[in-house]
């Protein structure tokens, strides 16, 4: 047997006994802020090496897990924080990826790749997920100094929260159980937000941000969880854009200083005004007083030639 044959054939042997791929393929829509869950699954928990990859991020990973703990030296930081484990500890093969708060740029194909202990296989699994963004979208002008309402609906529950993506942390409000939860609060916000209606009636987890400035500039997101789905959904988006004019103290400084300048200006206006008059009248009196002098002076002067 030719000598390339013999090779063809051990290599063939070698990736039949270490490597099966499985074909299967799961397609899902997510809208973003969302979190999301990869469904993946091995034959059984003796799990040696765990991968979740996407071919766009190059070698880094997605989530690495190896030897009992999470690898995070060559994760790639878009998903920094971002991931975890549905079951941390893999019971039943369950390998599932939790990924958190998804955009339009996490959209793409999810590659699970397991090696199992007993087997000696590799299991391959592909996940492609797209990212919309929701419909429901607005945007708000504000100027600084003024208290801001964001609107927000959604089915009755008890868990809301108030988020910036922009922020770290990036918590504005999270309020459940009938409870503000400051723990994770970005200190921004502090003693500066509420809700409109703390008992959520009808859905109502609007949120009032007071005494806004140019840094509250940014795009807000409300987000409800749903019990039935132990899941966050996504329920709108608000553009805040803060206009860096004067702040409601320098405006009211401002505006008593302007009316202190006009009725400044209003005073030295009419005391100009009555010594105007004053200097008119004088001189009038000056010009009356002259000619009654020459008046009474001229017939003395024409009398003394007559006498001479």
């Amino acid at each position: 047997m030719p000598a390339v044959t013999v090779w063809l054939c051990s290599t063939l042997l070698f990736v039949g006994v270490f490597l099966f791929v499985s074909a299967d393929q799961t397609n899902i829509t997510a809208e973003s802020g969302q979190d999301v869950t990869l469904t993946c699954r091995a034959p059984n928990n003796n799990i040696i090496v765990l991968e979740w990859t996407r071919a766009e991020h190059g070698a880094n990973y997605v989530f690495l897990y190896r030897d009992g703990r999470f690898d995070p030296a060559n994760q790639d930081p878009s998903f920094k924080n971002r991931v975890d484990l549905q079951d941390r500890q893999m019971k039943d093969g369950d390998v599932s990826l939790i990924l958190r708060n998804v955009n339009t740029a996490d959209t793409g194909t999810y590659k699970c790749h397991v090696f199992m202990r007993e087997t000696r296989l590799w299991q391959l699994s592909f996940i492609y997920l797209t990212v919309v963004n929701p419909p429901d979208q607005k945007t708000i002008t504000a100027e600084s100094g003024q208290d801001v309402t964001l609107t927000c609906r959604a089915p009755n529950n008890n868990i809301a929260k108030w988020s910036r993506a922009d922020l770290e942390p990036e918590y504005v409000l999270l309020y459940r159980d009938g409870y503000f939860d400051p723990s994770n609060q970005h200190p921004s916000f502090k003693n500066r937000v509420d809700l409109q209606d703390r008992q959520m009636k009808d859905g109502d987890v609007s949120l009032i941000l007071k005494n806004v400035t140019i840094n509250d500039t940014g795009i807000y997101e409300c987000r409800v969880f749903i019990e039935e789905t132990r899941s966050w959904k996504n329920s709108i988006i608000i553009h805040l854009i803060v206009d860096p004019g004067q702040p409601r103290g320098d405006r009211e400084d401002r505006g008593n200083t302007d009316a202190v300048k006009k009725d400044g200006s209003d005073g030295l206006i009419v005391g100009l005004s009555v010594c105007a008059v004053l200097l008119v009248a004088v001189f009038v009196f000056l010009i009356y007083r002259k000619q009654c002098r020459d008046s009474n002076e001229r017939p003395a002067e024409i009398a003394i030639p007559l006498q001479t």
